[in-house]
C-alpha cells in the first residue's frame, strides 16, 4: 500500500482530485439550490372549483343552503401534469357527517391528483344550513295535455306503477304540498298512449311546483286509452248450421245485452243495433250449455268491447204445430188478376215444428204466407210460398206452393159484363177496381197436431221484423224473425 501511494502518477492524480474539491467547496452557493430545485414545478389557477357537500344523512336532514358553492385553487405541479389535467380532476369536499339542524361553517378538504399539490385555496370554509326534514306518500294525480286527433276520444289514465309517491320535504314545508301531478301530451294520437314517460311534479298551494322536493319515484310509465268514438248498444246475435234432428232451440241468453261500439260519428249515428258481430254455430251444439262467442267487428267498425261473451243456449225435444194462415199474392203485373185453383181460396196449412215454448208463443203475425207474382203471365201457374217464420221456427215439411189462374183483366171484364156479380175461382169476390190481388179473408185459426218430433234446425233464413214472447219461462226466446221460401 506504502509502495502504491508513493508511486508519482498516483500523488498526480489524488493532488488534482483534492484541488477540485477544495473548488468546489469555495464556489458552492446555498442560496441558488432551491432555485435549481423548483426550476422544473409551474403553478396553475382553477377560478371555480365546484364544493361537493359529502356524507350528510338524507335520511333526517336536507342542505338547503351552501355559501360558496365554488372556491379559488392554486396548485402546483409539473407543467406536463398541469396540462393534461381537467378542472373536475381537483375535488373540494365539505364533510357533513357529524352536522345536525342549522347553520354551520364547514372547513373544506381536497382530494387533488397525485403529483399536484395545493398552494392556496380561497376560502378554506363555507357556510351550510341545514333542516330536517320529513317523508310523506301522496296520491298521484294524471292530467292529460292537448287533444286526440279530430274524433277521437281520450279515455282515462292510468300508472303502470301505481298512484303512490313519496315526497320529500323540509318538516315546515310539508303543509304546503297542494297537488303531486304529472302530465301526458295527447295532441293528435290516433292510438292509445302506452308506457308513455313522464315526470312527477310537486306543487304548492298556489300552482307553483316546488323543484327542490325529493319524489320517489321521480318518472313514471303513463298509459291514456285513445280510441274513436263510441256508442253503446243493443247486441244481436246470429246464428248458422242447424241442430241435430228432433232438437230445437228453447231459449238463447247472453250474459250481456249491449256493447260499445267504436267508429266514425255518422256511422254510429246510424246504427241503433249491433248486428252481424257474434254468430253461434248451432251445428256445434248436442245440449244445453253455455257457449263462449267472440264478438267482432264488421264492416266500418274499428272495435267493439268486450271482444268475448258467454250465451247460454237452451234446447228440448221438437214439437210440430199446424197453422192455417193467408197468403198474400205481392207484385202482380199491371192489367192482370190472379184467383186461387189449389187450393181453392187463400188459405193455406202449413206445419211447423220449434220448441214447446216457442210454438206456444206464435202470434197471428208471427207466421206470414207470400207469393211473388213479378214475373205472372196469363194461363195457370205454379207459385212456391216465401214463408215469414220467427227465429228457431222452421217447416216441418216441404216447401208449399199454390196453383194460380192468371187472367187478363181486360178480357175479364168483357165477359162479365153479361153477368155482373160472378165469383171467381177460390169462391173471393174481386173488386173491379183492385189491381187483381185477392182479399184477404178473416183471421186464421191454428190447429196443434201434437208432439210429432221434427227434424228442426232452430234457425230462420229471412230478414222480416217481428218478436216473440216467452210464456211461463224466466228465459227470453229469440226475437229476430226469418222467412222460407
Amino acid at each position: 500500500m506504502d509502495k502504491w501511494l508513493s508511486h508519482p502518477t498516483i500523488l498526480k492524480i489524488l493532488s488534482v482530485a483534492i484541488a477540485l474539491l477544495l473548488w468546489a467547496m469555495v464556489h458552492f452557493d446555498p442560496e441558488s439550490t432551491p432555485a435549481t430545485v423548483t426550476s422544473s414545478l409551474n403553478t396553475k389557477v382553477i377560478e371555480a372549483a365546484s364544493v361537493i357537500p359529502t356524507n350528510l344523512d338524507e335520511t333526517k336532514y336536507a342542505l338547503v343552503k351552501v355559501e360558496p358553492t365554488v372556491v379559488r385553487l392554486v396548485v402546483e405541479g409539473r407543467k406536463a401534469s398541469l396540462l393534461t389535467l381537467n378542472e373536475e380532476d381537483y375535488v373540494v369536499h365539505a364533510d357533513l357527517s357529524n352536522i345536525t339542524a342549522g347553520e354551520h361553517v364547514v372547513p373544506l378538504t381536497y382530494d387533488l391528483p397525485k403529483g399536484i399539490t395545493l398552494v392556496e385555496s380561497s376560502p378554506r370554509s363555507i357556510t351550510v344550513d341545514i333542516v330536517e326534514i320529513e317523508t310523506k306518500t301522496f296520491d298521484l294525480g294524471v292530467a292529460t295535455e292537448g287533444t286526440p286527433a279530430n274524433g277521437y276520444i281520450a279515455g282515462t289514465p292510468s300508472v303502470k306503477s301505481g298512484t303512490i309517491v313519496n315526497i320529500t320535504l323540509p318538516k315546515d314545508e310539508m303543509a304546503l304540498v297542494g297537488a303531486v301531478r304529472t302530465t301526458v301530451d295527447i295532441e293528435g294520437a290516433e292510438k292509445s298512449v302506452v308506457n308513455k314517460k313522464a315526470q312527477v311534479i310537486v306543487y304548492d298551494t298556489e300552482g307553483e311546483a316546488m323543484e327542490h322536493a325529493i319524489v320517489r319515484p321521480s318518472t313514471v310509465e303513463v298509459e291514456v286509452p285513445v280510441t274513436p268514438p263510441l256508442k253503446t248498444m243493443p247486441l244481436q246475435l246470429g246464428f248458422t248450421g242447424s241442430l241435430p234432428d228432433g232438437l230445437s232451440v228453447s231459449s238463447v241468453k247472453a250474459d250481456i245485452d249491449k256493447v260499445a261500439v267504436y267508429g266514425d260519428q255518422n256511422l254510429l249515428d246510424s246504427m241503433e243495433t249491433y248486428t252481424g258481430g257474434v254468430t253461434i254455430d248451432l251445428s256445434k251444439i248436442k245440449e244445453s250449455g253455455t257457449v263462449k262467442a267472440k264478438v267482432t267487428a264488421v264492416g266500418d267498425v274499428k272495435m267493439v268491447e268486450p271482444s268475448e261473451i258467454n250465451v247460454e243456449v237452451k234446447v228440448v225435444a221438437s214439437q210440430t204445430l199446424t197453422l192455417d194462415r193467408t197468403v198474400k199474392l205481392n207484385d202482380l203485373p199491371e192489367g192482370l188478376t190472379a184467383s186461387f185453383k189449389d187450393p181453392g181460396d187463400s188459405h193455406v196449412s202449413i206445419t211447423v215444428r220449434g220448441a214447446p215454448n216457442m210454438l206456444a208463443a206464435l202470434q197471428n203475425d208471427d207466421v206470414k204466407l207470400s207469393a211473388d207474382l213479378s214475373d205472372a203471365k196469363v194461363g195457370t201457374t205454379t207459385v212456391p210460398l216465401l214463408v215469414k217464420l220467427p227465429r228457431f221456427i222452421d217447416l216441418a215439411e216441404e216447401k208449399p206452393t199454390i196453383k194460380l189462374d192468371i187472367t187478363d183483366k181486360n178480357a175479364a171484364s168483357d165477359s162479365n159484363s153479361e153477368g155482373a156479380g160472378d165469383i171467381p175461382a177460390g169462391g173471393q169476390p174481386t173488386d173491379s177496381n183492385s189491381s187483381g190481388n185477392a182479399t184477404e179473408p178473416p183471421p186464421d185459426k191454428n190447429t196443434n197436431t201434437g208432439s210429432d218430433a221434427g227434424n228442426g234446425t232452430g234457425s230462420g233464413t229471412g230478414a222480416d221484423s217481428g218478436s216473440t214472447t216467452t210464456p211461463d219461462s224466466d228465459e227470453d226466446p229469440a226475437e229476430e224473425p226469418s222467412t222460407t221460401p
